[in-house]
């Protein structure tokens, strides 16, 4: 609970749960031959309507909060909540997280270059009905850069 416990004190500007979904992959897929099972195309990943959508939703809910978007750097926290042990095996963190960091774009901050520390991990939900996801964000200053790398270390 140590990681949670330091997300939370950090006291994240943005909060944003979405249940009963799971966030795309931004990874390329291949669809193979029948015969040899060799990649014979390559296929585009699927995320753009996920993107949009997610972006829309933000823009409507950051709209008159005028820290948004920021041009500071950000420590933005990805936590995915997974009901099925085959998708939670299956769930490749650095690939879901690109998605969300490109659905941010123009609306929480200028560019994802902007992002300074990630923090995403996926949670197995045995008993639960539904998967979900969070993000949190925090617009990030010299002060709370230095106590989130502590916080970081003593997990470490």
């Amino acid at each position: 609970m140590a990681r949670r416990d330091t997300i939370n004190k950090i006291k994240p500007e943005i909060i944003y749960l979405s249940g009963n979904a799971l966030i795309p992959p931004k990874a390329f897929s291949y669809k193979l031959d029948s015969a040899t099972k060799k990649p014979i195309e390559k296929i585009k990943p699927r995320t753009h309507k996920f993107e949009n959508e997610l972006n829309k939703d933000l823009k409507k809910e950051l709209t008159g909060i005028k820290i948004f978007p920021t041009k500071n750097e950000v420590f933005v926290s990805i936590l995915h909540g997974i009901n099925s042990e085959k998708q939670y095996l299956k769930c490749d963190l650095d690939n879901r997280a690109k998605t969300i960091l490109d659905a941010l774009k123009k609306v929480v901050y200028l560019d994802d270059s902007q992002v300074k520390i990630l923090w995403t991990e996926k949670e197995f939900l045995k008993n639960a009905q539904e998967n979900f996801y969070r993000i949190s964000v925090k617009i990030l200053d010299e002060n709370i850069i230095r106590k989130i790398s502590s916080n970081i270390k003593h997990i470490i």
